[in-house]
């Protein structure tokens, strides 16, 4: 059996980013990948594709860790979430890495190759856009439920099954992912899709010089095809593909179609 992922802690003015890093199998010498989750989702959400692809070292970021500390207010948007990712792989000498982010990983991922284009080589943009205007109707109806209301557990189930066009066979899984939701810091996540909504990132894609793959799943009941199409009119180096079958976060319910296309799209010249 392969050692779990290693849990390390980097420390920022007034918070900490926590991420679960697992070391590469074998001794290909290839960039690490950064792993963003989507909110409502969580860190979790990346094991099927970290089992995957062992030939790459992997950070899966808990992006909620930096809501436990008094100065989360500095780090709650996209952008913050960006600044302290960058303050991470400098932390942890990561100088070159591909970037997976997903929804709300995704923007801030945007952010973050848009600004250190030093560190990011590939970019894998999953259920997102330059912007967090324009979502499905029903889905930005959830959202603004969940901010009005409290953030209980079957209010963060509900949230969760927007992402996913189907559960994981194991209910305890499922449930792992609602805990982590749940006893998150209502008032950070607020805040970071507050200043989601506020954001527009069109004017900064030019920026980001990382080749990029942008992947739809097709039952995706957050995003449109349009905020794939504003990516691709952004970024310089991009792509697009839709994986049929799959939601918002195809990782979870779709994985080996998912790492079968971001592996293929990573160890490509």
């Amino acid at each position: 059996m392969s050692p779990g992922p290693l849990r390390r802690v980097v420390e920022l003015s007034g918070a900490t980013l926590e991420c679960h890093f697992r070391a590469a199998a074998g001794d290909r010498e290839l960039p690490p990948l950064i792993l963003l989750h989507p909110w409502f989702g969580c860190w979790q959400f990346w094991d099927r594709t970290v089992a995957a692809l062992p030939e790459f070292a992997t950070y899966a970021v808990d992006l909620y860790s930096l809501g436990a500390g008094e100065g989360w207010r500095e780090y709650a948007s996209p952008e913050g979430i960006a600044r302290a990712l960058a303050t991470m792989l400098d932390r942890l000498s990561v100088t070159r890495c591909h970037v997976v982010g997903n929804s709300m990983g995704g923007i801030a991922a945007q952010a973050l190759a848009a600004a250190e284009p030093r560190h990011v080589e590939k970019l894998v943009l999953v259920g997102t856009g330059a912007r967090a205007t324009g979502l499905k109707p029903d889905y930005g109806k959830a959202v603004d439920s969940w901010i009005a209301g409290e953030a209980d557990r079957s209010a963060s189930a509900r949230l969760l099954d927007w992402l996913l066009a189907r559960r994981p066979d194991n209910p305890r899984e499922f449930e792992t992912f609602v805990d982590m939701v749940a006893n998150a810091n209502k008032r950070f996540m607020g805040a970071v899709l507050a200043n989601a909504f506020a954001l527009d990132l069109r004017p900064r894609l030019p920026a980001v010089a990382a080749k990029t793959l942008v992947i739809r799943g097709e039952l995706d009941g957050a995003r449109t095809r349009a905020h794939v199409d504003e990516l691709l009119a952004g970024i310089p180096n991009s792509s697009s593909v839709e994986i049929p079958g799959a939601g918002h976060s195809p990782q979870v319910d779709s994985p080996e179609a998912f790492t079968a296309l971001v592996r293929e799209f990573l160890l490509a010249t």
